[in-house]
């Protein structure tokens, strides 16, 4: 069972940076959210926290809605790219226990993990619940920030949450994310760079040696 965990512990990980919940997308959501003027190599470096609150790094590519990596400590890394058929296949690699999984989107459903392309590519999933989006009064100085829109996301079911957003329509990303708290706001999320790349071979390339290979499609077990 340890490489199903990976799989679980890798991708909760990749996709933690934004722990709002999803369900359906809605006219009101691309609108406080667009993503359509983003160029179609982007590429930042960020940092969040977990859980535990434990910070992490995090660095991604994106190639339009082809293909993506999402870099997690120099320790996991999740590839994204979509096949003929338009479905997305999954490639998740952990460096220190030396094993590349693959998965589909049903293997991912199989083990309760949600994370879609919306998600991983954008970073902020669309809330399954029921909630409203409205504009912060929150401001930001910094020059980086200067580039984003503050929204406040509320979900009313199947818990009330409050997040503070600073969504870049230039890049299709949030710069920052956050909770308002008794001690102030609370950065959960922020990007430190933020641009474009040159697509290159290496970037989207998994150098397979030494790496066991799991398969976790959807008519295999998990497992060691």
């Amino acid at each position: 069972m340890r490489g199903r965990r990976a799989l679980i512990f890798g991708l909760v990980c990749l996709g933690s940076a934004a722990a709002v919940r999803a369900q359906d997308a809605a006219s009101d959501w691309k609108t406080a959210f667009p993503t359509a003027a983003a160029p179609s190599h982007v590429h930042f470096r960020a940092v969040y926290r977990d859980s535990f609150d434990r910070a992490h790094e995090l660095e991604m590519w994106r190639q339009a809605d082809l293909r993506l990596r999402r870099r997690t400590d120099d320790s996991l890394d999740l590839y994204v790219e979509k096949s003929a058929s338009g479905e997305y296949e999954y490639r998740l690699v952990d460096h220190h226990r030396n094993i590349l999984i693959r998965a589909d989107r049903t293997a991912l459903y199989r083990i309760g993990v949600f994370s879609d392309w919306i998600g991983l590519a954008h970073v902020l999933k669309v809330p399954r619940g029921e909630y409203r989006i409205t504009p912060s009064v929150r401001q930001s100085q910094a020059s980086l920030r200067g580039q984003c829109v503050w929204r406040r996301l509320e979900l009313t079911l199947p818990s009330p949450a409050a997040t503070e957003i600073c969504w870049s329509p230039r890049w299709g990303l949030p710069l920052e994310i956050g909770i308002d708290g008794k001690d102030g706001f609370r950065s959960h999320f922020s990007v430190e760079e933020v641009g474009t790349f040159s697509n290159g071979p290496e970037i989207f390339a998994i150098a397979r040696d030494g790496l066991i290979e799991i398969d976790a499609g959807p008519d295999a077990e998990i497992s060691d």
